[in-house]
């Protein structure tokens, strides 16, 4: 419905007007004169008329090419927008007049560049094409129903006809494994087995790890491809040229690095394993390179400043440290080292989890029914939102989590206290003291140990990967680290930034900064660690930071390879001149 203001009255009965909405005049809002235009109903209905005047509406549906009952009033060269704003259409019906119609251009082709960041628990895909930069996310996957960006680290096999055969990858992998795991192997948890093993690792059923990472790479990849033309990226009349870059633990050797790319080669990704379109980035540099381009803070940082990148995953996290460089007049980041651990990310929490519940149903027996175990599995997947939603302010909320009938809690006697109705209530604070707090002091244990390895002030902690994007972790690493405000001057924004946001001073930086503090002992040694970091800064999208810094990372390289070959070609094109 439409109301706008006349200074005359017209009446038009909805008998006069086939397939549009009546048109009445009205007094109403200090005497002043409307015209309404609306169904019978509502406009017959002063209450309603007055409702919606007071309150955003969407304008009138038409059938036709114009509006009929604006153009009875304005002439048939005015309609309404989808904002309610009266339009001269004429102009839109000269351009559309089949003697000025133009023939579109079509996009011109160039190369994708992809950036993969393979993960031991999920896999993030990212790509770009190189005429634009335009940052495009894989975020839907075969058979998800999380709303997550990435896709599992999963394979799954068969356990009755040939297990080299792969069956299904990703959340589809994870779904079917569900239903039926009688006859199914699934694989999980194997990035890690590089560290170790390389090559000779041999995985369940006599698979062996480079194998196991050959599928899932197959899969994912026709899956790309499959997106990519869905996009229409790739143009009908031809091919366009892939580029890839793939991420890798820092700590990885250039053994593994070959490992990882025969991997590629046999998924039938790249043709060989020095291949010119594929090129290999470390995961802390490519999350630094997006810090770079996405966040604001970096620009407030100086020659010669340290900082952190926190990659906070599934099942890892590696504190890595960077120094700002601009000695060559180019700004550069220049690895200095890292702390890795295991069993340290929201896989962790998933897991502490489940040790909190089975300790409540300790006086059930989990295996004297089989729909108990089923429906002990979707009791714990309640946990995936709370845990993406948990932040400092829900330390102080109860937390509901429905129990299903399948589990026969109430065949507990007494029947448990944190039973409400057919919820298992849980407090917030049982959630930081017995899951999230115990994880997180791990990571701070790891940002500490670097600390201890370069003792000053450092500019910033960039916070990356799944887990990094929890807001109850980035409240903790500024409650523990930032240099609390005074209350007078104290604001959201001084004490870190959930995203980039524009500088609110002079030096570019609207976050927690250190003015006078001593240089020495800042947080080492001691129980309090507050001044050891000006900024924590959870960037956006951190989960894919890691895939959309690879994709940075190859469009620069690709860029300077094709600037190379170009130079390469006219040097020989005036040699065989000469």
């Amino acid at each position: 419905m439409i109301v706008y203001p006349s200074e005359s009255t017209l009446l038009v009965k909805p008998s006069t007007v086939v397939g549009a909405p009546a048109l009445v005049r009205m007094t109403l809002l200090n005497g002043r004169r409307f015209i309404a235009a609306g169904p019978p109903k509502i406009i017959k209905n002063p209450q309603k008329i007055k409702a919606l005047l007071e309150r955003p509406v969407p304008c009138i549906a038409v059938q036709k090419r114009f509006n009929t009952l604006l153009g009875d009033f304005c002439g048939e060269n005015v309609d309404v927008n989808r904002n309610g704003k009266i339009i001269d259409i004429s102009a839109q019906q000269k351009r559309s007049s089949p003697h000025n119609k133009t023939k579109k251009k079509s996009r011109k082709v160039s190369g994708i560049v992809v950036g993969i960041d393979f993960g031991n628990t999920f896999t993030g895909v990212s790509y770009a094409h190189q005429n634009d930069g335009e940052m495009i996310d894989v975020v839907k996957w075969p058979k998800s129903s999380s709303a997550y960006s990435k896709v599992p680290t999963v394979n799954l096999y068969n356990s009755e006809t040939d297990v080299r055969e792969l069956t299904e990858w990703g959340s589809s992998a994870v779904a079917s494994y569900r239903r039926s795991k009688g006859d199914r192997t699934l694989i999980s948890d194997y990035k890690l087995q590089f560290f170790d093993h390389g090559r000779r690792a041999v995985l369940k059923h006599g698979l062996f790890l480079t194998d196991v990472m050959t599928h899932y790479l197959r899969g994912l990849h026709e899956y790309l491809m499959e997106e990519i033309n869905k996009a229409q990226v790739v143009a009908k009349s031809g091919t366009v040229s892939m580029h890839y870059c793939v991420t890798v633990p820092k700590s990885w050797s250039k053994h593994t690095h070959g490992l990882i790319l025969r991997c590629y080669v046999d998924a039938s990704i790249i043709p060989q394993i020095r291949a010119p379109n594929v090129v290999i980035i470390s995961e802390a540099e490519a999350a630094a390179a997006y810090c770079r381009e996405h966040c604001v803070e970096t620009d407030s940082l100086e020659d010669g400043d340290l900082f952190m990148i926190c990659d906070a995953g599934g099942r890892t996290t590696q504190i890595t440290v960077f120094r700002v460089d601009d000695s060559l007049g180019v700004r550069q980041f220049e690895y200095l080292s890292s702390s890795y651990a295991e069993d340290c990310g929201s896989t962790m929490l998933d897991q502490k989890f489940k040790e909190l519940v089975l300790k409540r149903l300790s006086g059930l027996d989990l295996d004297a029914r089989p729909q108990r175990q089923k429906a002990l599995e979707s009791l714990l997947d309640g946990f995936t939102e709370i845990k993406s939603l948990f932040d400092a302010r829900a330390k102080e909320e109860i937390k509901h989590l429905p129990v299903p009938m399948g589990l026969d809690i109430y065949e507990l006697n007494p029947t448990p206290d944190w039973m409400d109705d057919d919820f298992m209530a849980i407090s917030g604070q049982e959630l930081c003291d017995k899951v999230f707090d115990p994880v997180i002091e791990w990571i701070v244990d790891l940002i500490l140990e670097q600390a201890q390895e370069h003792p000053r002030i450092f500019a910033g902690l960039f916070l990356v990967g799944g887990f990094g994007s929890n807001k109850y972790l980035f409240h903790r690493l500024k409650e523990t680290f930032l240099l609390p405000r005074p209350p007078s001057t104290a604001s959201p924004q001084h004490l870190g930034s959930l995203h980039s946001q524009p500088p609110s001073n002079a030096s570019g930086s609207n976050l927690a900064s250190i003015e006078e503090v001593p240089e020495m002992g800042i947080g080492l040694g001691g129980g309090s660690h507050a001044g050891l970091i000006e900024q924590v800064i959870m960037v956006p999208k951190a989960e894919l930071a890691v895939a959309r810094g690879a994709v940075i990372y190859g469009l620069k390289s690709s860029a300077a390879a094709a600037a190379a070959a170009s130079t390469k070609r006219s040097k020989s094109g005036k040699s065989a001149k000469q």
